[in-house]
């Protein structure tokens, strides 16, 4: 099969397979976060409810609001354990460490007495979602080569989204006590792939393990010696690599505070901390947490759970279309378009729920399908750029000297803010109804955009050295 593949272009370039096949099985684990947030999102509305939930208890808002909240805070604390184990024990090992505190998490949710273990299993699931921001695009950033790099680090939603598609689907089916066990086969299916690929050859300079690197290096870039040229050609690619890393090394052994308070890194920084926020608050992430919620407080005449698989559809198509065209079309002009789009779906989708909860209009002839295509669209525009692209712009817009530091602190910033979210808008659902909540998402995506016009500037194609902020 990978034979046809010598001819073909784009991320299927021969050489690239490799490279290809390494990131795809290292977004399993994406996939296996997103089916957890699947599962949870429409969960939630079964175990508030006597009538349909599974366990011995019920669920009311606040318990609901603290669980959602609860996996921002774990994955802030994520984000701080893997990225100091990401360069202590190597990219490699970190990437086994995922799947540990995942697999935990499920255990308890099989065995769920009380909510409290489900606080604990959400908090766990949520550490293993923040080490993935933290792990992945830097094994990724490592072993891929700058043509392909955007569009492999953007399996990294891809693969997120496509498990949130397939959690909404088996959820709304199965059982509840027969979710856990997918999740935990899931899990050991991703570790057991890990096995067939070595660590990255960036990695292993910095530690002096020369030989191995350049091992490494062969069996990413898919090299075989077929002539001299082609012999000297990896050789200097080797060469530049390890005099990168290097340099690299030199300065990141000398970081002082005028690294992350001079002209360049502060505007870096800046534009780190608004695309976290702009992701957050565009409001995707709440419709993902809360879709089922959101479809009952819009009063649609369709099951609720019918909706979310939709939705979660849309959210998949959104994903792929970004990493089509990531790197065809560059990041900015896909975050300007994603941005408008989603300020006027949430302005629809506001004056929806005010129509709905603050006059007598009669809606009755749209409801059977309006706030559905509206959701369908802010999920598919807002996955096309605003969900995806953030992050990849959060590596390549940091100076290298900083990368890492800079980077994770904005992580950890993302994620306390998405528990700020997903603590409230339930509570703000319940209170206002639709249309505040969805205004709030509307005037963010229009500031958004504008910040993106003036001060975000474009990195396709540039060397991860190179990006200016």
């Amino acid at each position: 099969m990978f034979g046809l593949c010598k001819n073909s272009e784009g991320v299927f370039k021969y050489e690239f397979r490799r490279q290809l096949l390494a990131s795809m099985c290292i977004t399993i684990i994406t996939f296996c976060h997103g089916f957890g947030l699947g599962w949870f999102s429409v969960i939630l509305a079964k175990l508030q409810s006597p009538a349909q939930t599974e366990l011995d208890f019920v669920i009311n808002v606040e318990e609901g609001s603290w669980i959602g909240g609860l996996s921002s805070l774990g994955g802030g604390c994520g984000n701080i354990v893997y990225g100091i184990l990401v360069d202590l024990i190597g990219r490699k090992a970190s990437i086994y460490c995922l799947a540990v505190p995942y697999i935990i998490s499920w255990i308890l949710v099989y065995f769920a007495r009380s909510v409290e273990y489900l606080y604990v299993s959400r908090f766990l699931a949520g550490v293993t979602g923040g080490g993935t921001y933290v792990i992945i695009p830097i094994f990724i950033g490592e072993i891929a080569e700058p043509k392909i790099r955007g569009r492999l680090t953007a399996l990294f939603s891809l693969t997120l989204n496509s498990g949130i598609f397939c959690g909404y689907i088996i959820t709304a089916r199965i059982r509840y006590h027969l979710i856990p066990i997918v999740g935990v086969v899931m899990t050991l299916i991703y570790v057991l792939f890990q096995i067939f690929f070595p660590e990255t050859p960036m990695f292993l300079l910095q530690r002096g393990r020369n030989d191995r690197a350049k091992e490494s290096l062969k069996f990413y870039r898919n090299y075989a010696p077929t002539t001299k040229e082609s012999a000297i050609e990896f050789e200097r690619a080797y060469q530049k690599l390890k005099s990168d890393v290097t340099s690299h090394q030199a300065n990141t052994n000398t970081v002082t505070w005028h690294d992350f308070c001079n002209k360049r890194a502060m505007i870096a920084f800046g534009n780190g901390l608004v695309l976290m926020w702009l992701n957050v608050f565009c409001g995707a992430y709440a419709i993902l947490y809360y879709t089922s919620s959101i479809f009952v407080a819009a009063r649609t005449e369709l099951h609720p759970d019918t909706n979310t698989i939709i939705v979660g559809l849309v959210q998949v198509s959104g994903v792929y279309t970004a990493t089509i065209l990531v790197d065809r079309f560059g990041r900015r002009p896909l975050l300007i378009f994603s941005c408008a789009a989603t300020g006027v779906g949430m302005t629809i989708f506001g004056l929806y729920g005010y129509l709905l909860t603050n006059t007598s209009v009669d809606l009755s002839s749209v409801s059977a399908w309006l706030p559905l295509v509206n959701v369908c669209l802010i999920m598919f525009v807002a996955n096309s750029g605003l969900i995806p692209i953030p992050f990849v712009l959060l590596v390549e817009l940091m100076p290298p000297k900083i990368r890492a530091k800079a980077a994770a602190v904005c992580l950890v910033l993302f994620n306390i803010i998405g528990f700020l979210l997903m603590k409230m808008f339930p509570i703000t659902l319940m209170a206002f109804g639709l249309y505040l909540p969805m205004w709030f998402f509307a005037v963010t995506s229009v500031l958004g955009l504008i910040y993106i016009v003036v001060f975000i500037k474009e990195t396709n194609g540039m060397s991860l050295n190179k990006v200016e902020a």
